[in-house]
């Protein structure tokens, strides 16, 4: 590593020590509590005879030096390795007593560069810490268990056992420096007390084999053998249920924490919702949202919703995830009034949705800004009137004025209710996608159930229907035999089409519509939204989306990644004699509306069959016409 000169000068009256060390500092060495006075000149009763700063700065917390220090007569030199680590804590290691060789002092480069070092990381905590903020340490509400390394030992695990550590940002006050850490007591664990301890943050640093330190130290104890800890956990540990592994430190020194399993004393750490009265229900959401359901405005969150709350749990990456609780406080019209809390976080503020009522498997909303209680709200007994006429209002739900194109959030029901599909009949499509993966192939699903008579198909089309027999369904085969017989039967008995689509919903949306499928088979996502438009009597155009979620500048036609779709198909009505796959067409303009229509299920050679439909469509008309 190379080090910047500070003074190549081996003169003591220019060897000045930089201002960022000095104050006064604990350590234990040897077992036993040291406490070192730095200086411009000395370090510990050290004088100060040269020093090198490596390369790095103090404001990020990784400058490291090397000083050359002598004891008052002269006579030794030694050399300390520092590491700046935080404002607060220092680690370093020094070599052994190096005496004058032909009257010379030794040079510094010389001293520390081959002379062995003699023990590991000495840990120095200032006595008079500096403010230091404790978000890097701890920040929220996490419940832990903990095991000591003592006695007959045990694993304490009570709901008591809490950390709290709520910093409001940008706050002057001393919540940002420190928090509590409480211990609940188990019966049947003779190591386990009921204490409550709040502890000043006195900085965090990351160490060496990927390991992260953090010092703490009890702002009530005046002994600073039991005043000052030591942390230890990792960052990228990977747990299954949001648990991370902490472990501390008996007394100040760092170097007895070897790894998150190995410590005096074990913390297995889990946030928790924060506790407020401001949480309680006092409304009542809409009956026909109860259940789970799929938002494709997040990426992969699952929602859950009962009469008075909804739940969103939201995967951040493989191992961890963020569960939100919003609590119904007022409603009016479409307007709810919502508490949101974040498990692990502090915060409780008050969000409006704008519920549009469900259709289908579909629930269309939107969020506002966060708001939050200010103190004189706090004792106004009605704060929930203010809220509402802060966060519901209209221009709350516009974060961007000039962003105009904003669309709904999408919940789906999951799994979903199919629908009869806004498109049916029998069609011809042409596909077009920027990716060959994404276009619809033929595909092989295993080993046939029995051997297939050969058939001799002349005519090999692409065919996309929903037909009478199951108007949930839309089927897409890339490769059909469209070959029939002398009678004008199909001879291709054994085509099964490449995809089965079930409709979720559609609706209209800024004279768009859309439409919802669910294919299990789909690899990138079970929920596809899709762009339709019918440009003629027997043409309709669909862009599918890349995902679950169709992009605003999505149109029928797309079909670029640039617009968020992956793939469109250019459909012709092909409807043949015997396919009873009848044309159906709407628009989404209200999903509402139950079609008022009578499909045919099969067909007929007599007109007896068909005057129980004919009588039935009469009555039906009439008695519309009388209301």
């Amino acid at each position: 590593m190379a080090f910047e000169s500070v003074n190549l000068e081996a003169d003591l009256k220019n060897c000045q020590i930089p201002e960022y060390y000095h104050g006064d500092w604990y350590s234990q060495e040897g077992g036993e509590g040291v406490t070192a006075v730095i200086n411009q000149n000395s370090w510990g009763g050290l004088n100060c005879y040269d020093i090198r700063n490596a390369n790095g700065s103090v404001s990020s917390d990784d400058l490291e030096s090397r000083i050359l220090l002598k004891d008052p007569n002269g006579e030794c030199f030694y050399c300390h390795y520092v590491l700046y680590r935080t404002p607060n804590v220092l680690q370093y290691r020094k070599t052994t007593c190096a005496t004058r060789s032909q009257g010379l002092a030794p040079e510094l480069e010389s001293l520390c560069g081959k002379r062995p070092f003699t023990e590991e990381l000495i840990t120095q905590y200032r006595t008079d810490p500096v403010n230091v903020n404790c978000k890097r340490t701890f920040e929220g509400v996490y419940h832990f268990s903990y095991e000591k390394q003592e006695g007959q030992g045990g694993i304490c695990e009570t709901q008591d056992s809490t950390i709290y550590a709520c910093q409001l940002p940008g706050s002057p006050y001393v919540d940002n420096q420190v928090f509590y850490l409480n211990y609940g007591k188990c019966r049947d664990v003779s190591t386990s007390r009921e204490q409550r301890i709040r502890y000043q943050c006195m900085g965090t640093w990351a160490g060496e084999n990927g390991y992260t330190y953090a010092g703490i130290a009890n702002t009530v104890e005046k002994d600073p053998r039991e005043r000052f800890k030591c942390l230890l956990t990792r960052l990228d540990q990977r747990p299954a249920d949001n648990k991370y592994r902490w472990v501390r430190s008996r007394f100040s020194d760092c170097r007895s924490l070897q790894s998150t399993y190995a410590g005096y004393e074990r913390l297995v750490v889990s946030p928790i919702p924060p506790t407020s009265t401001y949480t309680t229900p006092a409304c009542n959401l809409p009956r026909n949202l109860t259940g789970t359901w799929f938002t494709m405005g997040e990426a992969d969150t699952q929602v859950n919703i009962n009469e008075t709350h909804i739940m969103m749990k939201q995967k951040i990456d493989e191992y961890t995830y963020r569960e939100t609780y919003f609590s119904c406080q007022q409603t009016y019209g479409t307007r709810y009034l919502m508490t949101a809390i974040t498990v692990g976080r502090c915060e409780v503020d008050f969000i409006c949705w704008d519920i549009v009522p469900r259709h289908h498997s579909i629930v269309r909303y939107r969020t506002g800004r966060p708001n939050r209680l200010t103190e004189d709200e706090k004792n106004n007994p009605n704060y929930r009137e203010i809220k509402f006429r802060q966060a519901c209002d209209f221009l709350s739900f516009t974060i961007d004025r000039k962003k105009t194109n904003w669309k709904y959030g999408v919940l789906i029901l999951d799994p979903p209710n199919p629908v009869p599909c806004p498109i049916a009949g029998r069609y011809r499509f042409n596909q077009n996608a920027r990716n060959r993966s994404d276009l619809i192939t033929t595909v092989i699903r295993g080993v046939t159930e029995r051997p297939r008579v050969k058939v001799d198909c002349r005519n090999v089309q692409s065919e996309f229907k929903s037909c009478s027999g199951d108007m949930t369904k839309i089927e897409i085969d890339a490769e059909y035999c469209e070959t029939v017989d002398y009678k004008g039967r199909p001879i291709g008995e054994y085509d099964e089409p490449d995809r089965i689509l079930t409709c979720v919903g559609y609706w209209m949306e800024d004279m768009k519509s859309y439409l919802m499928t669910y294919d299990e088979e789909d690899a990138i996502s079970n929920f596809r939204c899709w762009v339709y438009k019918r440009i003629s009597w027997t043409e309709i155009v669909l862009s599918r989306s890349a995902r679950a979620t169709c992009d605003p500048r999505q149109e029928a036609t797309s079909y670029t990644p640039d617009q968020g779709a992956s793939l469109s198909l250019e459909l012709s009505e092909s409807e043949r004699l015997f396919d009873m796959c009848p044309q159906r067409y709407d628009d989404g303009y209200y999903p509402y509306r139950k079609p008022l229509a009578i499909y045919v299920m099969a067909g007929s050679s007599h007109l007896t069959s068909y005057l129980p439909v004919i009588g039935t469509l009469l009555f039906t008309l009439f008695s519309f016409f009388l209301h």
